[in-house]
């Protein structure tokens, strides 16, 4: 069950909205997720986070990937502004009138660049060795 909230939010927004639904803390999410709760308050204060953590908090949460990573790119700039890009994928996904459709297009998109990322982090960019 997602939760995709109507505004354009960065990942430590995301974290406490989230967190603050009935039934959820940061304790239980912490738990959920097999992370530290002092990671996760870190990740609000404005730590940064991997693709890998942010796909993991968003099955913990049982949201929906790309809404998790949409918000996690703000996290992804270092805390200054978001790249343009990412405010634009943010805007459609957070409009009313965006169709599913297109909803879908950008989600699928935004899941194939983390699996990419998280095969790149774990040390498998998909090329044999030369």
């Amino acid at each position: 069950m997602g939760d995709a909230s109507t505004q354009p939010e960065d990942w430590a927004a995301y974290l406490r909205r989230m967190t603050k639904r009935p039934g959820w803390s940061v304790a239980r999410l912490a738990r959920e997720a097999g992370v530290n709760r002092a990671t996760i308050f870190g990740w609000m204060k404005g730590d940064g986070v991997t693709v890998a953590s942010v796909k993991m908090i968003a099955q913990a949460l049982g949201d929906d990937e790309g809404h998790a990573l949409a918000a996690a790119g703000g996290a992804a700039a270092g805390g200054d502004q978001l790249d343009a890009d990412l405010r634009i994928i943010q805007r459609r996904l957070a409009d009313p009138s965006t169709s599913d459709a297109e909803r879908a297009v950008i989600r699928g998109a935004l899941r194939h660049l983390a699996e990419l990322a998280d095969r790149q982090e774990q040390g498998d960019n998909g090329r044999a060795a030369s």
